[in-house]
């Protein structure tokens, strides 16, 4: 069977199917590239507070070394990443595990770039 649309009332037929499925795909697509967007910088401020407690004074070398390891799930700022990780100043007790994890992050985001 086939739908010649020769009448107006198949036209109307076909529209009242046709026309809400392109809304309703319309709206899943809006939705989606929305959803993205939340998804991106919710990813965006998490980077940035990584970044923060990695530079804090007050947080504790395992936690930093925690920070270190963290940024590894961000690649898309791996330029960022690597030239804080090789460049930083680490002071303080302990230091040189920190300084080991963050050399192990740059190398780590030098071998997904």
């Amino acid at each position: 069977m086939t739908m010649d649309l020769t009448t107006p009332g198949e036209w109307i037929a076909w529209g009242g199917v046709v026309v809400p499925l392109i809304a309703l795909a319309w709206s899943a697509v809006t939705y989606a590239l929305a959803k993205r967007r939340e998804v991106r910088h919710h990813q965006y401020q998490r980077f940035f507070q990584i970044m923060d407690h990695l530079g804090s004074a007050d947080s504790s070398i395992a936690s930093k070394m925690a920070a270190a390891y963290e940024l590894r799930k961000y690649p898309e700022y791996a330029e960022v990443i690597i030239n804080v990780c090789e460049k930083a100043e680490v002071e303080g007790p302990a230091t040189q595990m920190l300084k080991e994890e963050m050399a192990a992050t740059a190398a780590h985001m030098r071998g997904i770039t």
